[in-house]
């Protein structure tokens, strides 16, 4: 069926709904109406098997916004606890490396007690050493947040744009009511 008679058929349907809701007879006093309650859902559902494909698509959406809202948080719970995991293991792993890079600079240090000029110059790149290492953890940890931090934008990211697909159906949806 073409698209202008698909359209012709759809108003023709809603002009024979709205002609037996103007048929029913009317309740004394309350301005309700009497409906052949199976008379117009028969109506409705032609109109709804005639609506385009992406109307009924939209339908499927709507009817599926809750799934969709449930599944994102539980990605974002699930990425939210993965970049923490994450999080843990480089700050422990960084942590590692501080005490064996501090280990091993206490250690070099001592070997080198005996002479002054080694001493001093132990002593000076044990600094180094422990001013790199402290660099380094730090690097890691602000790495570490950086990596959380990206993460949690790409989450909110994705959330977001499932929230606008979904106001975007409902605001098409209720364009069409």
């Amino acid at each position: 069926m073409s698209k202008e008679k698909l359209e012709l058929r759809v108003l023709e349907l809603l002009e024979e709904f709205e002609d037996k809701l103007e048929s029913y007879p009317t309740v004394p006093l309350t301005g309700k109406i009497l409906v052949d309650r199976d008379d117009l859902l028969n109506i409705l559902k032609d109109i709804n098997v005639m609506l385009p494909d992406e109307y009924q698509h939209v339908r499927w959406i709507k009817s599926q916004k809750n799934q969709i809202v449930d599944e994102a948080n539980k990605l974002a719970e699930e990425i939210l606890s993965n970049a923490q995991s994450e999080e843990l293991r480089i700050l422990d792993l960084a942590k590692s490396k501080e005490r064996e890079i501090l280990t091993a600079a206490d250690s070099r240090m001592r070997e080198l007690v005996n002479e002054h000029e080694i001493v001093r110059m132990a002593q000076k790149r044990a600094q180094e050493i422990i001013r790199d290492a402290e660099e380094k953890a730090e690097d890691i940890r602000v790495g570490s947040y950086d990596y959380a931090e990206e993460i949690m934008k790409k989450v909110e990211y994705n959330m977001e744009k499932v929230l606008a697909t979904i106001k975007e159906n409902i605001n098409e949806l209720e364009e069409y009511k």
